[in-house]
């Protein structure tokens, strides 16, 4: 039985909590109050409490050592986050990121001690908080997760047994291939869901297929200059088959637009942008996505 530690309450942290707590000690860190307990939902079956602590900053010190960290936190948080908690973890802690868009894993594995290892899980179940206690688990998806140095590559038999609880869970050996194609699915549907404010389904609509062939195909010529072996057919089907899944669905960003959070649009189309400039590769629909993303305040 490990110890767990959750940095963050939203959905995606709330359900790994759910799932990994039937097994081990599992704390979520939160900047709300720590009374009141969490549930878990799914479709028409009855409610179940989250069966973890919910813990803050000043109540590390008192709590044993962590075996395994884990980021549910957006991608633009990840740093800061990690600034904080860092004092807290021991030399052989387990590191773990799981957010929509790529770049950070580069700058995180700079800050770790040789002996902590470093992952990600990519998980495609779909969930939504009704009210900052309840998760609503809304769709089936499967769990992967890979090394992103080389202590996780020599351990990950131990962490995929520990990681056991997750529903549809695998390891891949090449996940920085998986996180592109999750960056594709998001690129296709999170800007333009936000920007028109639909669901995911909506995005189906022929209205919208032009700009999304556009952006998968600046992205996917990203990913050919990177080594990476992406087809932008198989992309589109991906992309598409998602917004079917998800079709009564709203993406984080249209959430994040709606509530006037900051959005993870750095990470997706600024990714392929950031990229487009180092690389030389013209990226016009991506870079206006991303400026007008960046933008917009509310919904219209």
């Amino acid at each position: 039985m490990a110890n767990i530690l959750v940095i963050g309450d939203g959905a995606i942290g709330l359900m790994l909590s759910h799932f990994l707590s039937k097994a081990h000690n599992v704390y979520v860190f939160t900047r709300k109050t720590t009374a009141n307990t969490r549930f878990y939902c799914k479709a028409n079956q009855p409610s179940q409490k989250i069966n973890a602590q919910f813990i803050t900053l000043k109540q590390l010190n008192e709590l044993p050592a962590f075996d395994t960290v884990i980021f549910a936190v957006k991608a633009f948080q990840v740093i800061d986050a990690f600034i904080h908690i860092k004092p807290f973890l021991s030399s052989r802690c387990n590191i773990v990121l799981s957010h929509n868009g790529m770049g950070n894993v580069e700058q995180l594995n700079a800050e770790l001690r040789f002996e902590q290892a470093l992952y990600f899980l990519t998980t495609s179940m779909a969930g939504f908080k009704s009210n900052q206690y309840i998760v609503q688990h809304t769709g089936e998806g499967k769990n992967i997760f890979g090394a992103c140095n080389t202590q996780a590559h020599n351990n990950y038999k131990a962490m995929l047994e520990q990681f056991s609880p997750l529903p549809q869970l695998s390891y891949s050996k090449n996940i920085e291939q998986l996180r592109f194609e999750k960056l594709l699915v998001n690129i296709a549907i999170n800007p333009l869901s936000a920007l028109h404010n639909i669901k995911n389904g909506q995005l189906r609509a022929p209205q919208f297929s032009s700009t999304i062939f556009n952006l998968l195909t600046e992205a996917c010529n990203i990913a050919q200059a990177l080594k990476l072996n992406i087809k932008l057919a198989d992309a589109l089907s991906n992309a598409y088959t998602i917004m079917t899944l998800t079709a009564q669905n709203y993406s984080s960003m249209h959430q994040d637009v709606i509530h006037n959070r900051q959005t993870e649009i750095n990470a997706i189309c600024g990714y392929i942008s950031e990229q487009g400039r180092r690389l030389n590769i013209n990226t016009p629909i991506n870079n206006e996505l991303l400026a007008k993303i960046k933008a917009k305040k509310s919904v219209d």
